[in-house]
């Protein structure tokens, strides 16, 4: 499951951080990510029965919600992407706020359907849905953040090379 991710991120960072990417192209990289999500979902929660219905139903409005928020963090790659060249206190600024923003919405969205899914199962089916997006979300986080340089990091070469 590990290496599907990897390779998942390594496509999602170099279509946005290389390349101007479109609308359609950006949609393309969420959907694929959540298919691949959906398939880890599936051997991370276990469910049966009516649970597994209702389950399933609140899972797939889930992933439907938060393409846009996907699609949005696709763009913030993109755009801190293309703010290296030209990186002022007002472009960080702005890039750190809309990623607090980001990430505060998919919280919000990840904490809505948990309370949803303990609704309609119960309170374990509930958690490992949670569980199993915060395993999930943190793994694509982190494969990402590998792939791509800090700030820091390209200052520190642009200096060397000088």
């Amino acid at each position: 499951m590990r290496t599907i991710f990897m390779a998942i991120a390594c496509m999602y960072v170099s279509i946005s951080c290389y390349a101007q990417i479109s609308d359609a192209e950006a949609d393309a990289v969420a959907n694929l990510l959540g298919v691949q999500k959906k398939q880890a979902i599936a051997k991370l929660v276990s469910v049966s029965g009516k649970d597994s219905i209702a389950f399933w139903k609140l899972y797939n409005e889930y992933q439907e919600k938060n393409l846009a928020i996907a699609k949005n963090r696709i763009r913030l790659y993109e755009q801190t992407a293309h703010s290296y060249g030209n990186m002022t206190p007002a472009s960080a600024d702005s890039l750190a706020k809309k990623y607090f923003e980001n990430r505060m919405v998919q919280e919000k969205s990840l904490e809505e359907y948990y309370k949803k899914i303990k609704a309609a199962t119960n309170s374990v089916v509930a958690f490992q849905f949670y569980q199993a997006e915060i395993y999930l979300t943190t793994q694509i986080r982190a494969s990402i953040m590998q792939q791509i340089p800090t700030y820091g990091e390209i200052q520190l070469a642009a200096k060397k090379k000088q």
